[in-house]
């Protein structure tokens, strides 16, 4: 059989001037991926790239260890429907925000006490989550942001591109968001909306999903998969 490994981008900079961009740390986390895959023997013959800066800069610095480390990567194939989910949008409209810069619109900020920082993010991520189940369960359908069913068919049209028959056995890769990723897991597994959001708020950063496919039969084989953050206080969820 053939895999697809999902991988969503590294630590982006939350509490930075623009969000869509890797924190040190979401660098050191790409570059961890690129090394383990190296070491551990994988061959990468397809490379997929969503449309964010965070996606490609995750691509980038993976693939840069990698190839340190072992023989050449593939070109990328942007696609564009590796795009996140609108949810940072949504709570915006709804709570009539001011923008910001890439944190949905919430002014963050920034501390040098950690605790601050944490409850920071917590009430952050309080308020999108309200928003985001009520905008998934059909509230605000006349706001101007993709809905959350389009966003399904979305993510449903990437897996069927990405796992288009090819040579048999080959690996493939994806780098995209937590939200579309968990569409994908939620596509395979039969989940509903409420479920697949559910994922999304345990999937961190540079984690990885395996899909097993062959012909038309596709087969979840991981999730959250992390082994190449170990030990070093690496993982993170924002």
């Amino acid at each position: 059989m053939s895999r697809l490994l999902l991988v969503r981008h590294g630590q982006a900079s939350f509490f930075g001037q623009d969000y869509d961009r890797l924190s040190a740390q979401g660098v050191v986390q790409a570059r961890r991926l690129g090394e383990h895959l190296a070491r551990t023997g994988v061959q990468i013959d397809t490379s997929y790239v969503g449309p964010l800066r965070r996606h490609r800069e995750t691509a980038d610095a993976v693939a840069s260890a990698y190839r340190h480390l072992r023989d050449a990567w593939p070109s990328s194939h942007p696609v564009d429907a590796l795009a996140e989910h609108e949810a940072a949008a949504v709570m915006k409209t709804v709570l009539g925000l001011a923008e910001a810069s890439g944190n949905g619109g919430l002014t963050l900020t920034p501390s040098d006490d950690p605790a601050e920082r944490r409850q920071l993010i917590r009430d952050y991520f309080r308020r999108w989550e309200q928003v985001s189940r009520r905008w998934i369960g059909g509230e605000f359908p006349d706001l101007p942001h993709e809905p959350w069913p389009a966003a399904r068919r979305r993510a449903a049209d990437a897996l069927a591109l990405m796992t288009a028959p090819g040579r048999s056995g080959d690996t493939r890769i994806a780098f995209s968001s937590g939200g579309l990723i968990c569409m994908i897991v939620g596509e395979l597994l039969g989940l509903d909306d409420q479920r697949i959001f559910d994922l999304s708020l345990v999937f961190g950063n540079c984690a990885m999903v395996e899909i097993r496919f062959s012909g038309r039969r596709r087969t979840l084989a991981g999730f959250n998969l992390t082994p190449h953050l170990g030990e070093d206080g690496l993982a993170t969820m924002v």
